[in-house]
């Protein structure tokens, strides 16, 4: 169990890191994706600092202000987690 715990504490981490590293590439900053997106500035540095485990729904908003599909992003955390473990996951 504590293993699972830590494997969702690092997607979560995983995933703000590439929501972060997306906002940068296009030259936005937090408050941009905030108003984008229609959160508040706070809750995005929440979510990039992986301080939050968001919905599917605010994940969908958050990649259609960043012009990126939610698989995309989905793939670019799996990579990441797959590079830090030196191994994929098991698919379902």
């Amino acid at each position: 169990m504590a293993k699972d715990l830590n494997l969702h504490e690092r997607l979560i981490s995983e995933l703000g890191v590439v929501l972060q590293e997306r906002r940068a590439r296009l030259h936005m900053s937090q408050s941009d994706l905030a108003e984008s997106s229609r959160f508040h500035r706070s809750y995005i540095s929440d979510v990039e600092r992986g301080a939050r485990n968001i919905s599917v729904k605010n994940l969908s908003r958050l990649a259609l202000a960043l012009d990126i599909p939610v698989s995309t992003i989905l793939v670019q955390v799996e990579k990441r987690l797959s590079s830090k473990t030196g191994r994929t996951r098991k698919r379902a």
